[in-house]
């Protein structure tokens, strides 16, 4: 899958605000000079409404900004990059430099959780942070995200058959991937409880060419054991089954450098 599914290299911006607020009205303003909006104030309160409910600093320097309205038809997306970094509330406490607006119709929520798993994968791996650190300017980093919207596509696409007697091993596979599990599983859940929309399975399908396979193919056997294959940590303890999880362990799903798994009930472990 190719970039300019999602952005255009006229679509990558440099920033000149300083401030949270002002970044998004400056991003906000952008998509309305190229003419992919034409009501920008009201965008902006969409966004500005959307991120007071539920910050969106993902950690490793990149915020992304967004809100779903009907009134566009498709997903519209624009990358800014600060001159400074600057402060965005983030999950890890450290400051932005990267900030990736969306706006987007329910239709598209699929779309948008692709793009939002590549950046993600790209901005976790240490490497590549460097390389797009290093060189800040449009066009790089344009060439950049091309090439890493490619390999995504073939890392998801590529569907390798676990070796009898391999281990359960999810480790590289992106926190990320969490997310797109639980949305997966609400739609299983919707299946489950008789939901007959012909679009539903649709839905499910897409949503599983999203995930990593290793996770993907995890997830499923635990959904056919489990009531429930996720468990929230509460109190240093796995609210599945109830065992306590050691602090070690914890402080690495601080991190969300990858998915963590129970090491007793084998639940997808959630940290909120």
């Amino acid at each position: 899958m190719d970039l300019e599914e999602f952005f255009e290299r006229k679509q990558i911006i440099k920033l000149k605000s300083t401030e949270k607020q002002l970044v998004i009205k400056e991003l906000v303003d952008k998509l309305q000079g190229l003419e992919y909006i034409n009501n920008k104030e009201r965008y902006y309160a969409q966004v500005i409404h959307r991120e007071s409910l539920e910050n969106t600093g993902i950690g490793n320097g990149l915020a992304i900004p967004h809100a779903r309205t009907e009134s566009v038809s498709d997903l519209i997306s624009i990358f800014g990059i600060l001159e400074k970094p600057i402060d965005f509330q983030s999950i890890d406490e450290k400051p932005v430099r990267y900030v990736l607006l969306s706006i987007f119709p329910t239709e598209m929520s699929t779309k948008y959780l692709y793009l939002m798993g590549m950046m993600a994968r790209l901005f976790s791996n240490k490497e590549k942070r460097k390389m797009i650190d290093g060189e800040p300017t449009p066009a790089k980093i344009y060439g950049l995200l091309k090439k890493e919207a490619k390999a995504y596509y073939e890392s998801i696409s590529v569907k390798d058959k676990p070796k009898p007697g391999t281990p359960e091993n999810l480790s590289g596979v992106p926190s990320s991937d969490l997310d797109l599990l639980i949305r997966l599983d609400s739609l299983y859940k919707q299946l489950d409880e008789g939901n007959k929309s012909e679009s539903l399975p649709k839905k499910i399908e897409s949503m599983r060419k999203l995930v990593d396979n290793r996770s993907l193919t995890y997830y499923e056997r635990m959904r056919k054991k489990r009531d429930n294959p996720f468990s929230i940590v509460e109190k240093n303890s796995c609210s599945g089954c109830h065992m306590e999880i050691p602090p070690f362990f914890i402080e690495q799903i601080k991190e969300r450098k990858g998915i963590s798994l129970c090491t007793h009930c084998g639940r997808f472990l959630i940290l909120l």
